[in-house]
């Protein structure tokens, strides 16, 4: 089993895993990209059993990435407040999504608890 934090290398993502990371502390095999690199599910060899924590970037991007995962056995939350476009019902996909104007990603994180 293996553990990935997958984030936007922008303030909000980075922020929104080190706030999520403080909370609910875990080693983990870090994934990101500078800030218009979003397609980041699909560089995690997702196999049964692993965890994947996936914030700040587009669930519309990643949509096929996250279906082959799901698929692979993987368990995957999901914090974005970017264009989700159709998002999927599993019940290994935990969605933290909400795409209004006055919302990022670290909210998203700090409401989870709610």
């Amino acid at each position: 089993m293996a553990f990935y934090d997958i984030f936007n290398g922008d303030a909000d993502g980075i922020c929104a895993l080190h706030q999520l990371r403080l909370s609910e502390p875990r080693d983990s095999h870090l994934v990101t990209g500078t800030k218009r690199d979003i397609r980041l599910v699909a560089r995690c060899p997702a196999a049964d059993g692993d965890e994947m924590t996936v914030l700040d970037v587009s669930f519309d991007a990643n949509r096929d990435a996250v279906a082959a995962a799901l698929a692979a056995g993987a368990r995957i939350r999901y914090f974005d407040h970017h264009f989700a476009g159709d998002i999927l019902v599993h019940p290994r996909l935990e969605t933290h999504i909400d795409t209004a104007a006055d919302v990022c990603t670290s909210l998203l994180v700090d409401r989870m608890d709610e």
